[in-house]
C-alpha cells in the first residue's frame, strides 16, 4: 500500500501539551525512522496503551508507528497556550480513531489530524476536542487552484512536475490543517475564560 502524509497538530496550555508530549514519546527505535532516530517522538502503541483498560499486550496489531518523522519547533500563543506539530507517514493505518480516543484522555487539547493520500485521492483532516470529532474535505476547486501550478508533463520535464506534485501536496496538507485555525483559537479562549470563571468562584468562597 502506498503511504500517505499526515500532520498532528497539539494545541492546548503548555503544561497540558508537555505532558502530553512526553506521553507520546517513545525510546523505541523504528527501523523506518529518518528523523529524530535516536528516540521515536511520537509513539501510537504507546498511547493506545495508555489509554484506560488498554494495556500493550493487547495491542491491536494493525497499530503502525508514525515514520519518516519530523516534529516542528513548538509554537507559542499570547494566551499561553502551545502548539505542537508532528508530521509523519502511514502506510496502513487510519489513526482517527486512536485521536479521537487520546482527546478525551486530554480534554484542554485540541487535536487537528491532516491526511493527503495522493493513491486515494485523499485531502482531509479532523479536529478532536474532548472525545467530539468534526472533519473536513478539501473543495475541489480548492484542490484545482492548487494542482493549476502543476506543469503539464512531457518528455523532458518529469521531474519538475514530480516536485512540483509534491510541493502541491504540501500545499493541500496546509489547507486542511488550517481550516481549523479559527475553531480552534475559539475553543482556547472558551476554556481559558471558563478557568478563569471557576478560579473567582474558588475566591468568593474562601
Amino acid at each position: 500500500m502506498d503511504s500517505a502524509l499526515y500532520r498532528l497538530v497539539v494545541r492546548g496550555p503548555a503544561a497540558e501539551v508537555e505532558l502530553f508530549r512526553k506521553a507520546a514519546s517513545s525510546r523505541s527505535k523504528p527501523g523506518c525512522l529518518t528523523v529524530n532516530p535516536e528516540h521515536q517522538l511520537l509513539s501510537f502503541k504507546k498511547l493506545w496503551a495508555a489509554l484506560p483498560g488498554k494495556n500493550s499486550a493487547g495491542a491491536p496489531v494493525d497499530i503502525e508507528e508514525p515514520w519518516d518523522l519530523a516534529v516542528d519547533r513548538l509554537k507559542r500563543y499570547g494566551d499561553g497556550t502551545t502548539e505542537l506539530t508532528y508530521k509523519f507517514q502511514l502506510a496502513g493505518f487510519d489513526c482517527d480513531q486512536l485521536v479521537r480516543d487520546i482527546s478525551k484522555q486530554y480534554p484542554k487539547l485540541c487535536f487537528i489530524s491532516g491526511v493527503v493520500a495522493p493513491d486515494v485521492d485523499q485531502q482531509s483532516s479532523l479536529l478532536a476536542y474532548q472525545g467530539r470529532v468534526r472533519r473536513w474535505r478539501l473543495p475541489e476547486s480548492r484542490k484545482a487552484a492548487i494542482l493549476s501550478d502543476v506543469p503539464e508533463e512531457t518528455e523532458d520535464n518529469a521531474d519538475e512536475v514530480s516536485f512540483a506534485l509534491s510541493e502541491s501536496d504540501w500545499a493541500m496538507m496546509d489547507a486542511v490543517v488550517d481550516h481549523w485555525k479559527t475553531v480552534v483559537n475559539e475553543l482556547m479562549s472558551r476554556s481559558a475564560a471558563a478557568g478563569s470563571g471557576k478560579t473567582r468562584s474558588a475566591a468568593r468562597g474562601k
